[in-house]
């Protein structure tokens, strides 16, 4: 008895281990990609040598450390033994960013999913690119590293043009006016350097409507010393209290829901700018950490993006840098961000191009940006090219 129960014993090992289980996103897959790959799955393409490169390769750009800032434009290089590129990046608090992917071959496959790094490193999936969707959006509420994953189909070549641009995540709070009326800057002195500006102050005509910057419910009215006639206003979507001050009247009340634009009273001057000109104080306080700067969120000023070369003649190829050339984690070309020297003659792999550098790839490797440098084709050995006759 005991030697058929350690028999069915060894069976049932066996027989898990034949039947290991693919990971759960390919039983009940959501985005595009993890229906492709249960595709791929099920025509058993993971088992061939390109199958097994676009899964593994996929998930190794997950803790690429290439790095960027928006605004930010690069053409990137998909496929063959490279089918997935990252970029890892941070935008400031208070904007959205938007992610605009655009593929120069429609008919092949573009995955997009966008990940929040955490403390530990690991990736947590925050949203992805639907299948005919055009962009993706983001707003900054933590000042979370964030990590974007390109991939193509199996066995196909793509070069994607990508664009990072960023948004005011809330909308302008007087009725009329813009960014050139801003007065009075975050962290401006205060009562002969005694305090700190906790907001920015917007120039406007006693009695122009104050609306509402976000969506919300007005949590609080009332009076104080310092911003005289004050409104509050939080939103279920974010972090943030918006405070209104200095007004002449207040015209919601506690617990009224307002949507953006709503008018949440008029411009005054009241509590310690009574001997100023009217103006609306305009602040910003993230629950659980105190005031935080308001320009970012309401900064409308059109950004300018640094563009990228008209035409792509290296993106994919091998090629020798003509002279020497740092290698950067960081398409800004930061020195804190400095991997090492390449000599004159290195030979490169062109995987991503911007206006002013490339994203490369060595032997060892190893991702990289260079500044834009003379480059030419690899001069193969005669050795090796007479092996192949």
């Amino acid at each position: 008895m005991k030697r058929i129960l350690r028999l069915l014993f060894v069976i049932l090992i066996c027989w898990l281990e034949a039947c290991k289980p693919v990971p759960v996103s390919h039983w009940f897959p959501v985005t595009p990609k993890e229906h492709y790959e249960k595709e791929l799955l099920k025509n058993k393409l993971e088992k061939t040598i390109a199958g097994q490169t676009w899964f593994r390769v996929g998930e190794e750009v997950l803790s690429d450390s290439v790095f960027s800032v928006a605004p930010y434009q690069e053409r990137f290089f998909l496929g063959d033994s490279i089918p997935a590129q990252a970029i890892k990046l941070k935008i400031p608090e208070g904007r959205r960013l938007i992610i605009t992917p655009l593929r120069e071959d429609t008919l092949s496959k573009l995955f997009v999913e966008l990940y929040k790094v955490k403390g530990n490193g690991k990736t947590q999936r925050l949203d992805y690119l639907s299948e005919n969707g055009q962009s993706l959006t983001y707003d900054n509420h933590e000042q979370d590293t964030l990590l974007l994953r390109l991939q193509t189909g199996l066995n196909e070549n793509l070069a994607v043009t990508l664009t990072l641009a960023t948004l005011p995540s809330l909308g302008f709070p007087v009725a009329g006016h813009s960014m050139s009326d801003v007065i009075s800057y975050w962290g401006m002195e205060r009562d002969a350097g005694a305090r700190s500006h906790e907001g920015i102050d917007i120039r406007a005509k006693r009695g122009t409507p104050v609306i509402s910057a976000q969506n919300g419910f007005v949590t609080q009215t009332g009076t104080n010393n310092l911003g005289g006639k004050v409104v509050f206003v939080s939103s279920m979507a974010s972090p943030y209290s918006i405070y209104y001050a200095h007004l002449d009247s207040q015209l919601v009340s506690m617990g009224q829901r307002v949507v953006q634009g709503d008018t949440l009273g008029l411009v005054g001057n009241t509590g310690n700018a009574i001997t100023t000109s009217p103006h609306l104080h305009f602040g910003i306080y993230a629950r659980g950490s105190g005031a935080v700067n308001p320009l970012p969120f309401i900064n409308d000023r059109k950004e300018k993006l640094p563009g990228l070369p008209e035409k792509s003649r290296w993106l994919g190829d091998t090629v020798t840098i003509k002279r020497k050339a740092n290698l950067y984690t960081s398409a800004q070309f930061q020195d804190s961000g400095r991997i090492a020297a390449l000599p004159a003659n290195t030979s490169v792999r062109i995987i991503g191009e911007m206006g002013k550098g490339f994203r490369v790839q060595l032997r060892n490797g190893t991702k990289g940006y260079i500044p834009t440098v003379p480059l030419s084709e690899v001069k193969k050995d005669i050795s090796e090219l007479t092996k192949n006759q």
